[in-house]
């Protein structure tokens, strides 16, 4: 068993060049985890035991043998993905995504913003996603796809009171 305690960097720095590697997948949710076991692509059995905030993104080192690294790679997960009318006006732009944020928000639903698209992972199921998205009258497009989500940091739901 691999025993990770920190992040040794990121699998596109130069000083990993030509290591073969060894990918560990891991889900949006289990990310911010500090503490963590699975197996990489090879069969590695890797237990993971960082420091509280740390976070497992796409491409995070876990280990360097020289040889090869170990690194985390984020699994694709269903998400509804929104892309906002074109058209709109800058206003009405922003309008319409906190719209969509304050909806997904408040059923503690996180969101991303990737580009020029939404994205909302799947909680519950594709209908009551789109028909919450469509209920709030956006003029949008709306997909599903398997998309890689929390890449970079944590999917947070927007901030509310209750």
């Amino acid at each position: 068993m691999l025993l990770v305690r920190e992040l040794l960097g990121d699998a596109a720095e130069a000083r990993f060049a030509g290591r073969r590697v060894e990918r560990l997948a891991v889900g949006s949710g289990d990310a911010s985890k500090r503490r963590l076991r699975g197996l990489t692509d090879s069969g590695t059995d890797v237990a993971v035991d960082l420091e509280r905030g740390a976070y497992l993104r796409d491409g995070a080192v876990l280990d360097d043998d020289g040889e090869r690294v170990v690194v985390v790679e984020r699994t694709p997960e269903e998400a509804m993905i929104v892309r906002l009318s074109s058209s709109l006006g800058r206003e009405e732009l922003l309008t319409q995504a906190v719209r969509l944020g304050h909806a997904f928000g408040n059923q503690h639903v996180p969101v991303e913003v990737e580009a020029d698209e939404i994205r909302v992972p799947i909680t519950t199921s594709r209908e009551i996603a789109e028909e919450t998205a469509r209920g709030l009258e956006i003029d949008a497009e709306v997909a599903f796809a398997l998309v890689p989500l929390g890449r970079e940091r944590p999917l947070t739901a927007p901030a509310h009171r209750h």
